[in-house]
């Protein structure tokens, strides 16, 4: 049993797994899935690197197809959720069991965070957040929102990891 949990860490690369220390970047849903910011340690969408926040996420298990579960806290502020109308949040929430798609999730050799069978996230300001407006609360996309919307996917800041 524990070779087959060490081959199944072995198939997402550390530097893109939701475990330990790390920032929550944003990537465009579009094909190019190009980095459109990060997320506060509050959980808000900022594409002002000097506010990208930092987690810590526990990994709590991965199956066969490389489906993790874990949860996420902001170093800073806590616990992260969600809250009401779909909102992610850090900080003054209750915990929550977030997972991945894994080996098919929708970007290619990377850990994408979903909440039972919602990933897609955007704000009800521009998308992305321009860095004068600050950073805006996110939530799981309903279609009203306007602009791009994102993936939010584990940049490692743990020391060895490739980012």
């Amino acid at each position: 049993m524990y070779a087959l949990k060490a081959l199944l860490f072995a198939l997402i690369p550390a530097a893109q797994a939701f475990s330990g220390l790390g920032q929550i970047r944003t990537l465009y849903i579009g094909r190019d899935h190009d980095d459109l910011g990060c997320l506060t340690s509050q959980g808000k969408w900022t594409t002002d690197e000097a506010l990208c926040g930092t987690f810590y996420a526990y990994r709590l298990s991965t199956n066969a197809k490389g489906m993790s579960t874990f949860r996420l806290a902001g170093v800073d502020v806590g616990i992260c959720g969600i809250a009401p109308a779909g909102v992610f949040k850090c900080g003054g929430v209750k915990d929550v069991d977030f997972g991945t798609w894994g080996n098919e999730g929708p970007v290619k050799h990377r850990d994408v965070l979903r909440y039972g069978q919602y990933g897609v996230v955007a704000s009800y300001g521009n998308n992305p957040p321009a860095p004068e407006e600050g950073p805006l609360q996110v939530h799981f996309y309903s279609g009203a929102e306007k602009g791009k919307y994102v993936w939010l996917v584990w940049k490692s800041l743990e020391e060895g990891a490739d980012a």
